[in-house]
């Protein structure tokens, strides 16, 4: 099977890698040559001069560009894709490049959305979720989904719940991160290294992982969701009422929040943190 990859980012790197691993045949594209180069040198594939280039004889063509450049990407790749071809584009965000790829013609094509929800560091897709998100036939392109990601959970959902849980998912995570680290200073963070425990460790951990995404991927959480900004102005809301119990000194209603929190996120998340910090020291 020839396998066209367009963008050699993190993820666009990954799936090379991972159709690699499989015997495809791969041919890479990035409007960065150099990208391309090094990718392809990597995993032993062929880089190519152009989108046409690339996807005029791919049976699967996988589109892992900025999410504000997506649709026009797969519209051109659309116009070179041979007959029967399966494109598939895997941005994070889905509103904006559902909704275009909804109004294109591509009867000659088949055209997947699906947002895979793990990070580079993968080391496989077993156990992994991959969203997938329909476009024109839910049950086909599940089919085609299963056929190409078999090891992962494949789940279909609307684009609009997608966002929706994204802006939390996303949105707010990268929110949170950048807050923790933004409001400690050098020599504060320093000294917590050293004198912190677990949760601390956890949130730096879960904030090293959202800092290391582009500044562009960051920008485009906030930007692009339709619904990061109302779920912010919510967390804003609650943060504003919690400062307020806070500074009245309000005892009940804090251990009431906390007994309420805990409720909803449950005792395996607990056991859970403790197993991969205890896996991540054993490792180093």
């Amino acid at each position: 099977m020839k396998v066209a990859v367009i963008g050699a980012g993190k993820m666009g790197g990954w799936f090379a890698n991972y159709f690699c691993k499989r015997r495809y045949e791969i041919k890479i594209f990035d409007k960065n040559p150099s990208a391309a180069s090094r990718l392809a040198r990597k995993i032993g594939a062929t880089m190519g001069r152009s989108i046409k280039d690339v996807v005029h004889d791919a049976d699967v063509t996988l589109v892992a560009v900025p999410p504000d450049v997506t649709a026009s990407v797969v519209g051109e790749a659309l116009g070179y894709a041979k007959q029967g071809g399966v494109v598939i584009e895997v941005s994070s965000l889905k509103a904006h490049v559902v909704t275009s790829l909804k109004r294109l013609k591509h009867t000659r094509v088949r055209l997947l959305s699906v947002h895979p929800l793990f990070g580079p560091g993968a080391s496989s897709m077993k156990g992994r979720v991959v969203a997938l998100i329909p476009i024109k036939s839910r049950s086909s392109e599940l089919r085609i989904a299963k056929s190409l990601f078999g090891d992962a959970k494949i789940v279909a959902v609307d684009w609009r719940t997608h966002d929706k849980v994204m802006a939390y998912a996303l949105s707010l995570s990268h929110a949170l991160a950048i807050s923790l680290v933004f409001a400690t200073d050098s020599e504060m963070l320093n000294k917590l290294k050293r004198l912190s425990g677990t949760t601390f460790r956890l949130q730096m951990l879960s904030a090293a992982t959202s800092l290391s995404e582009s500044p562009e991927f960051m920008a485009s959480a906030f930007k692009m969701n339709p619904y990061a900004f109302r779920v912010l102005l919510s967390y804003k809301r609650k943060l504003n009422e919690l400062l307020r119990i806070i500074s009245k000194g309000d005892v009940r209603k804090l251990e009431r929040i906390f007994k309420e929190c805990r409720a909803k996120v449950g005792p395996r998340l607990y056991g859970e943190a403790y197993e991969f910090l205890e896996g991540s020291s054993r490792s180093r």
